[in-house]
């Protein structure tokens, strides 16, 4: 896990090079050599609660919610037309 994070934060490209925050779930893959290695790098990583499911629901609202270049007539999806 220790090569990952520096793949992760490497330079050149790292996807999290220039990123604040990691938000990740309580997988112990997330170990704390890991969270180290990235602390180390300028990224602080935050662990989700415990037992929250309905937390992915509002991060997909977030994250793959309508462009703002949407129209107000995409966005509100087809209307009845008579």
């Amino acid at each position: 896990m220790k090569q990952l994070a520096r793949s992760l934060t490497d330079a050149v490209d790292g996807v999290l090079w220039g990123m604040r925050y990691l938000i990740h779930d309580r997988d112990p893959l997330f170990t704390t050599e890991f969270r180290d290695s990235l602390r180390g790098a300028g990224v602080t990583c935050i662990k989700l609660p415990a037992r929250s499911p309905d937390l992915n629901a509002y991060a997909e609202r977030f994250v793959f919610g309508p462009c703002p270049r949407a129209s107000a007539a995409e966005v509100a999806g087809p209307a009845s037309r008579r």
